[in-house]
């Protein structure tokens, strides 16, 4: 810690009392790094445990679902695994996000924003799986395709608009992913598409885990 902030202040401005302009720009890498790490809310260990965390909740509700024929949906106790497990790894998220950013104003009040939007998400999820029920749709889709694979596609869209109003390369990468993978589960069907979802999930999290390790030690 010393020496980042062991810059001499002489070395800055010559004698003739100029800006350096090569030390000026060491200067200001230098304080874009300490910046960038300061707001680094997404340490490596979240995303690798959630690695973990959806392999298991996705591949216990998908055990609970092998060999159905009828296909009639998950059982309670492995939506409650799920919904447990991955309500678990959010609180855990939004705490270190909220620890990280505490202080910051406009920070905080866009991430209220964001909370709102993905909570209005969720209502309208919950209220189109009620329609397509009402419809008479097949188990098939109402508690298998559907939201195995539809809420990665929310998610997938929302991180998408994000990326592309701030130009952040990594919130399209991850919104394109999320896509895929919503795409992906609903070509899989009612049974294989939970574990192309809890597969696909834990690669994109232990791809953006080492990405965050790399540019940590970087």
């Amino acid at each position: 810690m010393e020496q980042e902030n062991d810059t001499p202040e002489t070395s800055i401005i010559d004698e003739e009392g100029e800006l350096d302009p090569r030390v000026a720009a060491e200067l200001l890498v230098s304080t874009k790094n300490r910046a960038q790490r300061q707001f680094d809310v997404w340490p490596p260990y979240l995303l690798f445990t959630g690695v973990v965390i959806f392999l298991f909740a996705y591949g216990a509700v998908w055990w609970s679902v092998r060999g159905q024929h009828p296909y009639i949906g998950p059982s309670g106790w492995a939506l409650a695994i799920m919904y447990g497990c991955i309500v678990a790894w959010i609180a855990a998220v939004v705490t270190v996000l909220q620890r990280a950013n505490s202080g910051v104003s406009g920070r905080s009040k866009r991430q209220r924003a964001f909370r709102m939007g993905y909570i209005i998400i969720i209502i309208a999820y919950s209220a189109y799986q009620g329609a397509l029920y009402h419809a008479g749709a097949s188990h098939a889709i109402v508690y298998g395709v559907y939201p195995a694979s539809v809420q990665w596609l929310f998610a997938g869209t929302a991180f998408v608009t994000i990326g592309a109003i701030r130009e952040e390369l990594p919130a399209l990468t991850l919104g394109g992913a999320l896509i895929a993978i919503g795409v992906a589960s609903a070509f899989a069907g009612p049974v294989i598409g939970w574990l192309v979802s809890g597969i696909g999930l834990a690669v994109v999290l232990a791809c953006f885990g080492v990405f965050r390790t790399v540019m940590r030690r970087a």
